[in-house]
């Protein structure tokens, strides 16, 4: 067999890249999640030595964000309007920018916004219980213009060892990694006749 060129190997490296990306994608995310329960940490073997360390993060918590800022104002505005306020902004125009020394007060602008703090524990409660308890004692498990995504799953991580090259290379080479077989690669023409 020839030595590859560079163009061979980088389209190599873009088949088996992207033939990974899809694998791990379809297969292995999925079938990870069965396998390995959410805080596991699993040692991972080649040969009898260690290559490395296959670990399940506990899902992530939800996080609750504003997706609709003029909703949840009109709903804080009627339940809640001792949690709202007025506040002033400056609107910068080229005239204001030229003017600001002087303060012009028409660029003074009134706007309403639910109270910040009141925001940010609303959103915690949301996230981290499910709800939020009013001060009149609602329970409220959703709040006009905020959002509560559900999380997505957690993906296994995995550490190698230092010397995970040499352990894998010498398994590979040993033949106890059925390469052709995990990438999925048809068998060669000589091979299928047998």
């Amino acid at each position: 067999m020839s030595a590859l060129s560079t163009p061979q190997r980088l389209v190599l490296v873009k088949f088996f890249t992207d033939g990974l990306a899809k694998l791990r994608e379809d297969e292995l995310l999925p079938s990870a999640s069965g396998e390995m329960p959410a805080g596991s940490r699993m040692p991972v073997m080649f040969g009898g030595r260690l290559a490395g360390w296959a670990t399940m993060p506990k899902p992530s918590k939800r996080a609750a964000f504003v997706s609709d800022e003029k909703k949840l104002l009109a709903w804080a505005e009627k339940q809640y309007p001792e949690k709202v306020a007025t506040v002033e902004t400056v609107d910068i125009t080229d005239d204001v920018l030229a003017l600001v020394a002087e303060h012009l007060p028409e660029a003074i602008i009134k706007a309403r916004r639910v109270d910040p703090q009141w925001l940010s524990d609303v959103q915690g409660a949301l996230k981290d219980h499910g709800h939020y308890i009013t001060a009149k004692g609602e329970k409220l498990t959703e709040v006009p213009g905020i959002t509560l995504p559900e999380p997505n799953p957690p993906s296994p991580r995995v550490n190698l060892e230092d010397d995970a090259q040499a352990v894998i290379s010498a398994a590979w080479l040993a033949g106890e990694i059925p390469a052709a077989e995990f990438l999925a690669l048809p068998a060669a023409e000589s091979e299928a006749a047998a």
